[in-house]
């Protein structure tokens, strides 16, 4: 069962078009999350990788996140 702030998050990346090449920071992926809810959605977010529903891109500045293509039908149904 995904929670409210997953669901969030799946939903700003696929309404920002972040799926496959097109990645964000975490920091800019927190942006618009109330404060107190911030250090939920990296453990949200943790949880979403494990689950393979977010990729990761490792750059020179640091870890990028975007859904994951293949599984992008699955994701629009759980929003």
């Amino acid at each position: 069962m995904i929670d409210d702030v997953s669901k969030a998050i799946l939903r700003k990346l696929l309404y920002d078009n972040r799926i496959g090449a097109e990645h964000i920071s975490l920091e800019n992926l927190k942006t618009g999350f109330p404060s107190h809810l911030k250090g939920d959605v990296d453990k949200k977010l943790k949880k979403l990788v494990k689950e393979n529903l977010i990729l990761t891109h490792p750059t020179s500045y640091g870890l990028q996140y975007a859904l994951n293509p293949q599984r992008l039908q699955e994701i629009i149904d759980i929003i």
